[in-house]
């Protein structure tokens, strides 16, 4: 039965009244069958008794039974049907978990393919970090072989000196005693009174050098190689802390965009229309009170924050003669007076009186900088916990802070102040083109 059912189309088993299944089918005499209610309820409205498909006339209404061997087809197709419709539904669902699954495994090809690039961009990374170890540490090798020799060759010079120096005191001394054992040959023989007038007229005459005062240091090398090893320290640190063109690019890969956030600016404080300037105004502006806004540090902080990866960005200083760069914590203490380091959240370096450059450790620590920066860049390795600071027109190596980083880190900016116009100038973020 259910195979013939599944051969019939389904408007054999429609009603053509209400033109849905057949709920409890009845079969009038005329061969034409109908729900049971649907026909009720038609001949009540017609007022007639007539076959609502051929309209032939009944001269009585007909007794309405069940068609129980039609229910039975009905109910057959409905379940072939609800079951056909749950099988087409499981296949739909197949469908779209079989779609899931190809995205899902493309997702993750794709996942491989990105770490094979990764580890081989990595690779070469190291590789050029092993070339450049080569490269740095032979230049190494050879100062330091340089220098020796250079050591050595002081050495034997002060000792060729020496050796010179020496002879010729000896020549001296030995004239010396010549000339007194003549003289005193002289007077021990007989003599007449004109020899012995003439000896002692010719030694009184002769001045005699006070040996006393002549001496020779016995070691003359004393801090020669110390003094040698501290330069060659010197040197390799100036060297060391010197960035080349091609790590400050692969810095700069990992730039970002920087823009100010006015409501954590002070009161005195200028942002230009970009976002990308600051300047100490020297006069407070009338803006709106932010618990986000600093009220007694001079400061503003950038809109955006990190709380993972690598980032990087510059600042524009040129001749200005004090300034504050760095980041801060999220949650840094924005309001009242406090003290500046790293306990309390900033990870910062200052300019001070033109040329006093300070990482606001605690205690402080002065910086030594042989070139007056133009343009500082910040770099935050946020899972390493560095902050680093680099001169951007030397290469040159500032101060770097080492710290372990539990909130979101926003860069941090302070313009000075303008000291009767001669620090007027702004501090600005500028955009690297080479960012990703």
């Amino acid at each position: 039965m259910a195979s013939t059912i599944g051969l019939l189309p389904e408007k054999h088993f429609l009603c053509s009244l209400c033109e849905h299944i057949f709920t409890k089918p009845v079969t009038i005499p005329c061969g034409h069958s109908f729900c049971k209610v649907c026909l009720r309820k038609y001949w009540n409205q017609a007022g007639t008794e007539r076959c609502p498909s051929c309209k032939r006339a009944f001269g009585s209404r007909p007794h309405l039974s069940v068609n129980r061997i039609l229910a039975d087809v009905i109910e057959n197709y409905r379940t072939t049907r609800q079951a056909a419709k749950q099988e087409g539904h499981s296949e739909d669902k197949t469908d779209k978990t079989a779609k899931e699954l190809q995205q899902m495994i493309q997702e993750r090809l794709q996942k491989v393919d990105k770490l094979k690039t990764s580890l081989q961009l990595l690779k070469s990374s190291c590789q050029r970090e092993v070339q450049e170890s080569n490269r740095v540490f032979s230049a190494l090798v050879s100062s330091i072989e340089q220098s020796q020799m250079l050591v050595v060759a002081s050495v034997e010079e002060k000792e060729r000196h020496a050796e010179k120096r020496v002879s010729r005191l000896v020549r001296e001394l030995e004239q010396e005693i010549r000339e007194l054992r003549e003289g005193k040959a002289n007077q021990e023989e007989p003599q007449t009174e004109m020899k012995r007038w003439s000896s002692r007229i010719t030694l009184e005459d002769r001045e005699m050098r006070d040996w006393s005062r002549v001496s020779l240091e016995t070691d003359p090398c004393v801090g020669v190689t110390r003094r040698a090893v501290l330069d060659l320290v010197d040197k390799v640190l100036m060297e060391a802390n010197r960035l080349t063109k091609s790590e400050l690019k692969r810095l700069q890969k990992y730039s970002v965009d920087v823009t100010l956030n006015p409501q954590t600016a002070h009161a005195y404080l200028i942002l230009s229309d970009d976002r990308r300037q600051v300047r100490h105004g020297d006069k407070r502006q009338e803006i709106l009170e932010s618990p986000k806004r600093f009220d007694r540090m001079t400061n503003v902080l950038a809109k955006e924050s990190f709380l993972s990866g690598r980032h990087y960005w510059e600042v524009e200083v040129g001749s200005k003669t004090e300034w504050d760069l760095g980041v801060v914590r999220h949650s840094v203490n924005r309001k009242g007076k406090f003290t500046v380091c790293p306990a309390n959240g900033f990870w910062t370096v200052s300019l001070r009186n033109g040329c006093q450059y300070v990482a606001n450790t605690s205690p402080p620590t002065s910086l030594a900088l042989r070139h007056k920066p133009k343009r500082i860049g910040v770099f935050v390795d946020y899972e390493e916990g560095r902050t680093s600071f680099l001169c951007v027109d030397s290469g040159a190596h500032i101060h770097t802070f080492m710290d372990a980083f539990t909130d979101r880190l926003h860069p941090f900016f302070g313009p000075g102040r303008p000291h009767g116009g001669k620090n007027t100038a702004p501090l600005t973020v500028t955009s690297n083109c080479c960012s990703i």
